[in-house]
């Protein structure tokens, strides 16, 4: 029992982070959207691969409903699809992440420029795998989001890592001052 608490709990918190990351950065960086589904700064693509990080699979599913809640179209089956790839896309760039370095699961010991690969890896996956659905679904759909989707999701990423980087050094640094 406790287990299916712990696993919804990081589902619930995952999605609630996910929405919350989703509207601040729609109203920060509005002036940067690049149409009502791409932004080139995207705060939430840095939450995705901190869900996966820190809630793995239960992560997912955090972003997968939290991809559903924000989404503004009208249901069908499309939502589900979208929402699908924005929540697996991270899980992917980790596994590849963490075979390529041989990184063990606890992700001990990761350094700076493996982080950048994980944000590189993850906004390539994410932007990759929404724009190949896009493409598939309508075939007048040309590739043109790419760029945009992946510079946003890597700036937000990034934004996310350097930001959370930065807090732990000064919860250190007042931990060890104290």
């Amino acid at each position: 029992m406790l287990i299916i608490k712990q696993a919804l709990t990081q589902t619930f918190i995952a999605a609630l982070i996910w929405v919350f990351f989703y509207q601040f950065s729609t109203w920060l960086f509005a002036y940067f959207e690049y149409n009502p589904h791409v932004s080139w700064v995207f705060l939430p693509a840095g939450i995705r691969m901190l869900a996966v990080f820190v809630f793995g699979w239960n992560g997912v599913l955090g972003l997968f409903l939290g991809s559903i809640i924000t989404n503004d179209h009208d249901i069908d089956m499309a939502i589900f699809e979208i929402a699908f790839i924005s929540a697996l896309a991270p899980m992917l760039a980790l596994y590849i992440c963490r075979w390529s370095f041989a990184i063990p699961n606890s992700l001990a010991g990761l350094t700076g420029m493996q982080l950048l690969v994980f944000a590189l890896s993850g906004a390539f996956a994410n932007a990759s795998l929404s724009q190949l659905y896009f493409h598939t679904n309508d075939s007048r759909v040309l590739v043109y989001d790419f760029i945009p989707m992946f510079v946003g999701d890597l700036l937000g990423t990034i934004i996310i890592f350097y930001t959370i980087a930065k807090l732990l050094q000064r919860l250190s640094a007042k931990h060890n001052s104290d």
